[in-house]
Formats: structure tokens, sequence, C-alpha cells
């Protein structure tokens, strides 16, 4: 398939993605079906794969992990001269991403 955000081609595989839920808990689902672009890595699911995923995700108090990781937290407060007026600094303001 091409990708639709740089039309470049896609390939099978599995991977994983990060599922915040709230601001305390973190969830990881590994062993996905998805296509990638060879280009810019976008992650594209047939829906099947994004069916079962939101399942999964709405059923996490019954289902069972693979494992459990632990998981450390680091901040760059302190360790960024001045922020920019455009990012928003309080707490609770937060910008969330995946990088």
């Amino acid at each position: 398939m091409e990708c639709p955000r740089c039309n470049k081609l896609t390939y099978p595989g599995l991977v994983r993605t990060n599922i915040w839920q709230g601001e305390e808990r973190l969830i990881i689902v590994e062993d996905i079906p998805a296509q990638i672009c060879e280009q810019c890595g976008e992650q594209y699911y047939d829906p099947l794969t994004s069916e079962a995923l939101r399942a999964l995700v709405e059923d996490l108090n019954s289902a069972t992990p693979k494992r459990v990781m632990e998981v450390p937290v680091y901040s760059l407060e302190g360790r960024i001269p001045e922020l920019p007026e455009s990012l928003p600094a309080g707490p609770g303001q937060e910008v969330e991403g995946e990088y």
C-alpha cells in the first residue's frame, strides 16, 4: 500500500503503541500487525486490528498483561534555560506526545 502521508510504500510488520489512560496510567500494546511506511514510519492498522485494539483497551480490567515493565520517568524541568512563550509552562498544562 502507499502511505497517505508521504506517498511512499509501506511494508507489513508488528508494532507496539503507547496508550495513556488519564495522567498516570501508561499501557503498552505489542504485537500489533500494521503497514509501516518505509519513509516516514507512520503505522496503519486494518479495520480488524483497530477493532481488536479498541476492544482490548475497553476490557483492560479483565485482560492479563503479557508482561509488566518498570518505566523510569525523567523531566526537563531545570534543564531548559527559558521556556519559549508558545509552550504552556504551568502544571496541568503539559503537552503530551510520542517522540
